[in-house]
């Protein structure tokens, strides 16, 4: 969930990435709305990732791989945690 990520693909539709002094605040009301925004739905997917690589584990997997597959979650909710 990277800022540098969001601002990337911020600036190509023309967002104002302009912040306050150390708070990290966009200047403008609509890019730290948009950034809100982007947070939440790059939450929202690694966690949905996350519940489906748990429903493949219960599925298909045998239980030395179920160790992987919960590597796997741990390192995917982990990403939401990336600023």
């Amino acid at each position: 969930m990277s800022r540098q990520a969001f601002e990337s693909e911020a600036i190509k539709h023309g967002f104002i990435l302009d912040r306050l002094d150390k708070s990290g605040v966009y200047v403008q009301l609509i890019t730290e709305q948009a950034w809100s925004i982007w947070q939440a739905a790059t939450a929202a997917a690694l966690e949905r990732a996350a519940e489906e690589i748990k429903k493949l584990d219960k599925r298909h997997w045998f239980s030395k791989q179920s160790d992987f597959a919960e590597f796997l979650v741990d390192a995917i909710r982990a990403l939401k945690d990336d600023k």
